[in-house]
């Protein structure tokens, strides 16, 4: 590696790519998944992630809280914790999945405390392993030798089939009760990931599937214009009562 601001260090991007899951543990009822994770705004950066992650043990799953603490990142922690954008939505659908109404400040104090921990039951996942702040952002194919990177559409289209693979086997494996996908521009995705067409309910806001062991959900993104919080309680009440069909028959 020749200097941080020039390239990344290909083998651990490499590893990381092939290794890194995401946040919590795979033994928690609730799984969420996104597209990718955001950040990964320099080369910088993310070299800065590769090296906490290679230094915490290279772990698959890490604790979302630790994790950013050893990034600098401490403004979703603190004493007085600011929400997370995306994560402030999807702690509403966990909570609303267990029957809470929850206010704004119960959101804030479950990410502060219990938001992907190791051992919690959330698993906090990305469909795409390295953060990037937009989906029209790509720095990699700059500072990288590697032919995956050579654009984000090659990318996408390796890393996609790689790690669908790999989530369709964790699912399998652990058997979550809820696995929460969002963004509909990706909706084909998680119909891969699902093995089948997911049905629309919530007058369209919402998609749905149930199998034997798992409710699966594809929702808007917490970013998406005009979603509320309101859809997000709605969300997961609605998961909630398909939770509760299937736990009936």
């Amino acid at each position: 590696m020749t200097s941080v601001d020039e390239s990344f260090d290909d083998q651990l991007l490499q590893d990381f790519m092939s290794t890194f899951y995401g946040y919590g543990s795979y033994s928690g009822p609730y799984w969420f998944i996104g597209m990718e994770e955001g950040g990964g705004d320099s080369v910088r950066e993310v070299s800065k992630r590769l090296m906490v992650w290679d230094q915490r043990g290279r772990h698959e799953l890490e604790d979302v809280v630790e994790y950013h603490l050893e990034l600098g990142i401490t403004h979703p922690f603190g004493e007085k914790p600011m929400l997370q954008p995306t994560w402030a939505k999807l702690i509403r659908v966990l909570l609303s999945m267990e029957g809470q109404t929850p206010t704004t400040e119960e959101v804030r104090n479950y990410q502060q405390r219990l938001w992907a921990r190791n051992g919690s039951n959330v698993c906090l996942l990305e469909l795409l392993p390295l953060p990037s702040p937009s989906t029209s952002h790509w720095l990699y194919a700059q500072h990288s030798q590697l032919s995956s990177l050579v654009s984000r559409e090659q990318y996408r289209r390796i890393w996609s089939n790689v790690r669908i693979h790999a989530l369709r086997q964790r699912i399998a494996a652990h058997q979550p009760q809820a696995v929460v996908c969002y963004s509909f521009s990706y909706l084909p995705f998680w119909t891969e990931l699902v093995g089948t067409a997911l049905q629309p309910v919530l007058a369209g806001g919402m998609y749905i599937h149930q199998t034997q062991s798992t409710v699966y959900a594809v929702l808007k993104h917490p970013a998406a214009t005009g979603v509320t919080s309101a859809y997000f309680h709605e969300a997961g009440r609605l998961i909630r009562s398909t939770l509760a069909g299937k736990r009936m028959t």
